[in-house]
Parts: structure tokens; C-alpha cells; sequence
């Protein structure tokens, strides 16, 4: 029982960022813009702020992007920008003071989700820097257990250079999207195995564990629901013992067992992350009544 938190703790899931957007700073001072000239990564933000005495307003050349408040002294202004380009920019309060903000090419990617059961499916999506409709995203992966990027997909950018793809991971696997010359940085995501617990008669059941691999000599661990104390309790472990070939590359591994005490119980299976191993993240059933 001791263990028991230790167990729950393996379904935290993170969400892991494909890259950490940046801020860059801008001070604006009785002498100008400093630096009056920086270069950003597409999707990095800038603030600018106001370290001089006096009040100063932010203003874009052709509005391409939102003019900044009247900045009183401390004050600051951020904005983000999500386009690629060359900015030129100055104080509106007064025109003589410029400065240039440069946009490098850039693409953007994220997941619907951080980690997604087996034979499931979440979406990548994102933006390309040039905001065009049509242009063409390559969506690599590499699998665990392997050293090189594969193509999965390509497709074209919607409006304002959004784009979107359906993937389906067999395994945890690092993603990464490209366009003309700009790579994404790696998007990692995890894939839980499909555990599934079912009652087969009064004190049997049967446990299968279905991934692209075998988990023979792997255990479960079976559960039953303790309404007092309002948590799990840990029952067994169950070795799963045979596996079949499913459609590839699915394999499914079971066992079946006895479990007394169990009638009308909740039950369910755990597989922990050291039976997971490394290319599959902890996973569980659902909840079945003994």
C-alpha cells in the first residue's frame, strides 16, 4: 500500500511546448529605441518598455501591427508577432526615434493532446510565418527505438498559414513539421498501451495489455476501490503469459487469473511505467464490477 501513490503518480501527464516562445525586451529611453534594431524567431513576443521620464507611445510603419498605449514612465507594452517580416516601427510622440523589428521564416506546431492510447489519433497543427493559403507543411515522426525522421504527411495551409493533420502514433514518438527551409523544433508524444480488465465468472477474469509489442513476463496490477477510504487498494499482480498477432503492427498480451473478494467490487488493471518500459507511457482499464 505504501507503493500505491507512487503507482497513481504515473499518469501525470505533462504537456510538452514543440519550442518556448522568447521575449525580447526593448527599452525606450530619452535617446531612441535600444536596441533599435533586434531579429526574433516567428512566434517570439517583444516588450517594450518605457525607462525614460518622459511619456512615449509605440507606433507600427502601415499599422502592421496594434499601436502600443501612451507608455508613462515604467509602463510597458508586449505584442507577438505571427508573421515573418521586416518591421519598422517609431515614437509616435516623437517620429525621429525608430527602431526595426526582424521576423526570421519560421513554422509553428502543437498537439491536441500530450499523450494518446493506443489506436488513437490527435491532431498536430500550427502556422507557417508567410500567413499564405496553399503552402505545403511536411510532418516527420520518429518513433522510439529508432534514429532518423520519416515523412507521415504533407499538407497546405488554410488561411492565415494555419495547418492541421491527423496522426497515429503505434508507439512514443517525436514529430516535427517543416516548410521551405524552417523546421519546427521536436514535439514529443506519448502513447499508453490498450489495458483492458473483463470478468469472465464469479473470481475469473482476464487481462489483455494491446501495443505494438509484446508484453509477455510483464505484470499488471489489479485494483479494487476501497468506498471507505474513498482510494484504490492494490489486489495483485498478474504476468501476462500469452500473446496473439493482431492487425499489424498490433500485439495483444493476456492472462487470465483468479481474485477472490472481489464481487460487486470496482475493479480495474495498472500497468506502471517500469512494465510500460521506454516506448510506452503507464496506462489503465476501465473500471469493471467483480
Amino acid at each position: 500500500m505504501r507503493r500505491l501513490p507512487l503507482i497513481l503518480a504515473a499518469f501525470v501527464v505533462l504537456s510538452v511546448p514543440s519550442a518556448v516562445a522568447a521575449t525580447k525586451t526593448v527599452d525606450i529611453t530619452q535617446a531612441g529605441f535600444t536596441p533599435d534594431r533586434i531579429t526574433i524567431a516567428y512566434g517570439d513576443t517583444v516588450t517594450w518598455t518605457n525607462k525614460d521620464t518622459s511619456n512615449h507611445q509605440v507606433l507600427a510603419d502601415q499599422a502592421a501591427f496594434p499601436t502600443s498605449p501612451v507608455l508613462s514612465p515604467n509602463q510597458t507594452y508586449s505584442y507577438t508577432f505571427t508573421k515573418s517580416g521586416n518591421f519598422g516601427y517609431r515614437d509616435a510622440l516623437n517620429t525621429r526615434r525608430r527602431g526595426t523589428v526582424i521576423v526570421r521564416p519560421g513554422i509553428l506546431m502543437k498537439a491536441s493532446a500530450a499523450q494518446v492510447g493506443y489506436g488513437g489519433t490527435l491532431t498536430l497543427s500550427g502556422s507557417v510565418s508567410s500567413g499564405l493559403t496553399g503552402e505545403t507543411v511536411n510532418i516527420d515522426a520518429m518513433q522510439c527505438g529508432t534514429t532518423t525522421f520519416t515523412r507521415v504527411a504533407s499538407v497546405r495551409s488554410a488561411a492565415q498559414g494555419a495547418w492541421s493533420s491527423a496522426v497515429k502514433p503505434a508507439m512514443n514518438s517525436s514529430y516535427r513539421s517543416s516548410w521551405k527551409s524552417a523546421t519546427s523544433a521536436p514535439l514529443a508524444v506519448k502513447v499508453g498501451p490498450a489495458v483492458s480488465l473483463k470478468r469472465v465468472r464469479a473470481g475469473r477474469f482476464t487481462a489483455t495489455v494491446t501495443a505494438a509489442q509484446s508484453f509477455v513476463g510483464k505484470y499488471v496490477v489489479l485494483q479494487r476501490y476501497a468506498r471507505v477510504r474513498k482510494a484504490w487498494k492494490t489486489v495483485k499482480r498478474v504476468t501476462l503469459r500469452t500473446v496473439k498477432a493482431g492487425t499489424a503492427p498490433t500485439q495483444i498480451s493476456s492472462a487470465g487469473f483468479r481474485a477472490r473478494g472481489t464481487r460487486g467490487a470496482r475493479l480495474r488493471l495498472l500497468l506502471t511505467q517500469p512494465q510500460a518500459g521506454a516506448c510506452y507511457a503507464a496506462s489503465r482499464s476501465a473500471a469493471i464490477r467483480g
